[in-house]
């Protein structure tokens, strides 16, 4: 009989070796790209300077936080495998899963998710009039020149916004996003579309006014943590380690707002505590169309976020950055995500955070 149940115990231990995931703890040697001055790229500074990665990446792992100040070089740093993890805006996001002929980069969560709260926003210039509506300020934009940074996720708002009737400018400029903020330091341009927290600077500044956010026409933005599909094969603790990670930065966003700041303050240069508080944790009011919430840990990939990556793969095709205006065949890989969420017991939204 004893004889019987050890062979049945030595069956049932070798098919479980047979079936187990074939990932290593080994410990693993990361680049992680960032983007500090966008609010969507924040959970990266918390993880790093929180050390967060040290408590679910392999013992022994080593990280290289690298920031940029747009996602296209990170972008190319993932597709040249300089980097295996990244967080950035959705575009640029987006535009990494179609490059499947150089490398195979997968969407793996959505660490930041908004009703037009963090990337939509329409500021005017300082001497604009004072707005009581976002209808009468989308008048007064009729017949203006409008500045917006090419291939982001404020020049597919603002594409889409303009398509929907919202207003019909004179001309719209391409310009990078310092340009524009330098553009209305100098009072030379009417109006723009800014993300977070550049928006918020240029508004604290005295610059620029807040006229909109997307919520008004239901056009959402959101951020991607993006990872390189052979990484993910060949150290699968190390990816769930990091989702575990991120998921741990959101939560402390929401729930340590001074901390956060603090945190921030010394990552952004040239960025007052007050802005950085305004951009991420200030209520927008409804007459610029405020959200209850001014970020949302979505995580997971959701109908509101497929509906939103649908819009940006065919966004992309119209302006000639992608061949296709459909979105690849496999551009995520939420597995890591999922086991992460399992064992950490939570579930979608991780955090939100109202505005105050």
């Amino acid at each position: 009989m004893k004889a019987t149940i050890l062979r049945v115990i030595g069956a049932l231990l070798c098919t479980a070796l047979i079936h187990a995931p074939a990932y290593s703890a080994d410990p693993v040697d990361i680049v992680y790209g960032y983007h500090p001055y966008w609010t969507g790229g924040w959970n990266g500074v918390i993880i790093k300077e929180k050390g967060l990665w040290k408590k679910y990446l392999p013992k022994g792992s080593k990280v290289k936080f690298e920031p940029h100040l747009t996602g296209p070089p990170m972008v190319n740093a993932l597709l040249a495998d300089k980097m295996q993890i990244g967080t950035m805006g959705d575009m640029p996001s987006l535009v990494a899963t179609t490059k499947t002929a150089i490398a195979d980069i997968r969407l793996v969560s959505v660490p930041m998710f908004s009703k037009g709260q963090q990337c939509n926003k329409i500021l005017v210039r300082k001497d604009a009039p004072d707005f009581a509506s976002v209808e009468e300020a989308t008048k007064w934009l009729n017949g203006r020149k409008f500045a917006v940074h090419r291939g982001t996720c404020a020049n597919r708002f603002v594409e889409s916004v303009i398509e929907k009737g919202a207003f019909k400018p004179s001309q719209l400029l391409n310009m990078p996003i310092e340009v524009i903020a330098s553009n209305f330091e100098s009072g030379a341009i009417d109006a723009a579309a800014m993300w977070e927290p550049h928006a918020r600077r240029q508004v604290d500044l005295g610059n620029a006014k807040y006229v909109a956010t997307g919520a008004p026409w239901n056009e959402n933005d959101a951020d991607f943590t993006l990872m390189r599909q052979d990484f993910i094969e060949k150290h699968r603790e190390a990816a769930v380690g990091w989702m575990k990670a991120e998921i741990e930065a959101v939560r402390f966003m929401a729930e340590h707002p001074q901390e956060t700041v603090d945190i921030l303050h010394k990552e952004l240069t040239g960025y007052s505590r007050d802005a950085i508080y305004g951009a991420l944790y200030a209520t927008n009011p409804p007459s610029i169309g405020g959200a209850e919430y001014n970020y949302i840990g979505k995580m997971v990939f959701d109908d509101d976020v497929i509906d939103l990556m649908k819009k940006g793969y065919a966004f992309l095709h119209s302006v000639k950055v992608t061949r296709s205006p459909d979105m690849p065949e496999h551009p995520i890989n939420d597995a890591p995500l999922k086991q992460a969420m399992a064992e950490m017991k939570v579930s979608s939204p991780v955090a939100e955070i109202k505005g105050q």
